[in-house]
């Protein structure tokens, strides 16, 4: 195999049959206009009681490679930095949440915009699997079952953009690709800003990793040298698997109330969503339309509550411009 450009790391736990999917959907045969010589997918597991199987990794087209790892902390944080410590590529994706599929031209429109410049990061936006918000999955008597039924009858892999007919979005971008993210579960980078960022910080030690997401993604999209490109046509969708802030649990309010305090204490501030203007790349799907038509409202109210206030909706892009950039 040739050196490839982009290295996608992907963290599982507990997890087989969704993380199984995910694969699959990041493997040449499903995702077009890419080579499997272009880009690498490393996965590291967290062992569990219930392992994925690795012949069926192995059979799969592409060039993954599967580490399976002892972990004795609740946390991805360390997964994340030995899989980062594998990469060969010059740019990496990251899914700290191995749950999530992706559309068919993820990969293509990363490698589009890490071609055009090597600031580029790049965003896809977040979806759930199902009408509502996991989260609230009993509520709505929302099951594995259920959500399996549903990718069978779309046959998602063949038609990956039909993705967008059994979903909702995710509550890290409920108003859409004109508003600010809160966070990025499918991000693309160079390898070096991810390391000048400080990588995966292992003090993020709550379940799952806490808020290690969050503070990830505002560290690349307020680091001086990042260029946000946002795949408005693509998207990752998550899979029901009983996460630690994706399913309905008990005392979920104290768990994010932990997290928000751990994310504060880390980053030295109140954590704020980034407010960085992305240019958009890639082409918008008949089945991806009605989110693109939503967040063109949600957005146009944006721009009219920030006129209003005589206030920059974008302000930490200009903050950004003004910054030297660092060498890299």
């Amino acid at each position: 195999m040739s050196q490839p450009l982009l290295s996608i790391i992907v963290i599982a736990y507990d997890m087989p049959r969704q993380a199984l999917n995910t694969l699959i959907s990041l493997s040449p045969a499903y995702q077009q206009g890419v080579d499997a010589d272009d880009y690498e997918v490393i996965l590291v597991e967290n062992r569990s009681k219930r392992n994925m199987d690795a012949e069926a990794i192995a059979r799969l087209p592409g060039n993954f490679r599967y580490f399976l790892r002892d972990e004795p902390g609740v946390s991805p944080a360390a997964a994340i930095n030995f899989a980062f410590s594998q990469v060969r590529g010059r740019f990496i994706g990251l899914m700290i949440d191995g749950a999530r599929m992706v559309t068919p031209g993820v990969v293509h429109y990363a490698l589009m915009a890490l071609r055009m410049t090597a600031d580029a990061m790049v965003v896809v936006p977040g979806y759930h699997l199902g009408e509502n918000e996991q989260q609230f999955h009993l509520t709505h008597g929302y099951c594995e079952e259920q959500e399996q039924r549903l990718l069978d009858e779309i046959d998602w892999q063949n038609n990956g953009y039909a993705l967008f007919d059994i979903s909702c979005l995710s509550g890290a971008n409920p108003n859409g690709i004109f508003h600010p993210f809160m966070e990025c579960n499918c991000l693309f980078l160079a390898a070096d800003v991810f390391r000048e960022i400080g990588q995966a910080d292992e003090r993020f030690d709550l379940p799952g990793g806490g808020a290690l997401n969050l503070c990830i993604y505002r560290k690349a999209a307020m680091y001086p040298r990042t260029r946000a490109f946002m795949l408005a046509g693509e998207g990752s969708f998550h899979q029901l698997h009983g996460g630690v802030t994706t399913s309905e649990v008990a005392q979920r309010d104290a768990i994010l109330q932990r997290q928000r305090e751990q994310l504060t204490e880390l980053l030295g501030e109140p954590f704020r969503s980034p407010k960085i203007e992305p240019v958009l790349l890639g082409k918008v799907p008949a089945e991806a339309l009605r989110y693109l038509q939503f967040s063109v409202e949600r957005g146009i109210q944006r721009a009219q509550r920030w006129a209003a206030l005589n206030k920059d909706m974008y302000a930490d892009e200009r903050t950004k411009s003004l910054n030297p950039s660092p060498q890299s």
